[in-house]
């Protein structure tokens, strides 16, 4: 094993509970009777963190599979997910509310950077 595949596996356990987060609350929010739309759009940080989730998380499946481009798919959703705390704190919400984002947010930025400067190895 090399250190991309471990990167990538990492950043992989991270996105997919950073989705599982995300789509928890949107059931939770649904089954309160919200439309879907509601609990998605209003505000729009659940869609922009399940969309940010699922591409950091395809972008490390691709990239432990020692295909082209997991990187930077993982990188633009790593920049999505980077949004987030940013909409959050400019929109005026308390910082205890989007601290737990902008610290995952350092991790993904690490994980990312690490993944897309090692080397993939040619089959």
């Amino acid at each position: 094993m090399n250190i991309r595949i471990l990167t990538g596996v990492a950043l992989a356990f991270l996105s997919a509970w950073l989705l599982w987060q995300g789509l928890s609350a949107v059931i939770m929010i649904t089954s309160r009777g919200s439309p879907l739309g509601d609990a998605l759009l209003q505000p729009p940080t659940s869609v922009v963190r399940i969309v940010a989730a699922c591409m950091i998380l395809l972008g490390a499946l691709v990239a432990v599979a020692q295909r082209p481009g997991g990187a930077w798919l993982a990188g633009l959703g790593t920049f999505l997910f980077v949004l987030l705390p940013v909409m959050m704190a400019a929109s005026g919400t308390a910082a205890r509310l989007w601290a737990d984002e902008a610290v995952v947010s350092l991790f993904l930025i690490a994980l990312t950077v690490a993944l897309c400067v090692s080397k993939r190895r040619k089959a």
